[in-house]
């Protein structure tokens, strides 16, 4: 090889190996890369890119590269968490499979930066990772579009993605199709504490508090922070509205280097939330329902058989008042006859023996129990 071409050569192999230089210069270097440039991130393969491409793509207003931000949600599917090897009872997704994930909220994040409409059949494969990026986008769905889809969500028996839930349910309330009325009030859980108490003893009551709080974000060196969403009723400065109704649900954005899931989700679809759509539904207020998801009775034992009738007369004052309300939604046009009955919410029966050592002892199993109601699987 002459010395000539030995130059040449080392040429080659200096430009390819200052390409490559290139293509892994950190890219918070360039402030503002070119469209060019963003859409080679978006192909690199390299989550960091992607994910510094999508956070640069969504500084900008207007962009050519919207549908390549679809394509790459449209390959998104859930990952299954790795054998962890100090611990195998405990999977966890790998650093790689973490870094995937984290790429990916920053295409979604930019998706609704962008106010990008983004189709049903992508949503579906998103929602299990990304439930409350997901609410967000499902909102911004035509209604036509969005209620089969939030119906789906709804309704699905292993949902983990609470919030989604929820917001599904408040979009139904809103544009109700058929059956969401009877669903959404036959799995009205309620739940009734029934103390036995000896005549003239006074009554007894229940309490609960609690509360969940947001993990600080660890941060990730030279990636970008991009938003997450954190869904609430409450209204906080900068919040955007996510639906309106009769409980407003907002979304906050909240920006990490690193996706940590859905935080500690603030909405759920709980029996008082049920309730209060029930109403919206009605077109009452949420204090025009007569009865409570969580109530606590005090029932004075004198006999077995009248603490019997006492516990039945009970159940069947609350039965009467969710009749009521079913019947109210037929009238609207929202339950079929047919529906009545079998949409009555389950009512939960706990109870609580407070007569103290040597009483007589009641026997759940000889208590007949009309249907949609149940001795609760808590233990008294």
């Amino acid at each position: 090889m002459t010395f000539l071409h030995r130059l040449l050569c080392l040429g080659c192999i200096s430009a390819a190996i200052a390409a490559r230089g290139s293509a892994q210069t950190p890219p918070e270097s360039d402030p503002s890369p070119s469209e060019k440039t963003i859409g080679q991130w978006f192909r690199s393969g390299d989550p960091r890119l992607v994910a510094w491409g999508a956070h640069d793509l969504g500084a900008k207003s207007d962009s050519d590269l919207t549908s390549d931000l679809l394509a790459l949600a449209s390959q998104w599917r859930t990952l299954s968490p790795q054998n962890n090897s100090e611990d195998s009872n405990f999977p966890r997704l790998s650093r790689e499979q973490e870094q995937q994930r984290d790429a990916m909220a920053a295409v979604v994040d930019t998706l609704i930066l962008m106010k990008v409409t983004v189709p049903g059949d992508i949503l579906r494969n998103l929602a299990p990772d990304f439930g409350n990026a997901v609410a967000v986008l499902l909102s911004r769905m035509p209604v036509e579009e969005s209620i089969p889809l939030a119906f789906d969500f709804y309704r699905a028996e292993e949902n983990h993605a609470y919030g989604l839930q929820y917001v599904s349910a408040a979009l139904l309330a809103l544009h109700p199709p058929s059956g969401f009325a009877a669903d959404l009030l036959a799995k009205t859980n309620v739940h009734a504490t029934l103390f036995v108490i000896l005549p003239g003893t006074g009554g007894m009551g229940v309490g609960s508090a609690g509360d969940c709080f947001l993990a600080p974000d660890e941060g990730q060196r030279g990636w970008p922070k991009t938003g997450q969403y954190i869904l609430s009723e409450e209204r906080s400065e900068g919040a955007m509205l996510v639906v309106a109704g009769i409980d407003p649900i907002y979304a906050t954005r909240r920006e990490t280097s690193h996706y940590a899931g859905d935080p500690c989700s603030r909405v759920t679809l709980g029996p008082n939330e049920r309730v209060h759509l029930i109403a919206e539904l009605l077109g009452d207020p949420a204090e025009g329902i007569p009865w409570q998801t969580w109530l606590v009775a005090n029932i004075e034992f004198q006999s077995i058989e009248k603490f019997n009738t006492d516990l039945l007369a009970f159940v069947q004052e609350q039965q009467q008042m969710y009749r009521a309300t079913a019947e109210a939604l037929e009238s609207r046009e929202l339950l079929e006859k047919w529906e009545v009955q079998q949409s009555l919410p389950l009512l939960y029966l706990s109870l609580s023996d407070e007569r103290g050592k040597g009483a007589e002892p009641i026997s759940r199993d000889a208590i007949h129990l009309p249907d949609r109601v149940a001795w609760s699987p808590w233990r008294d």
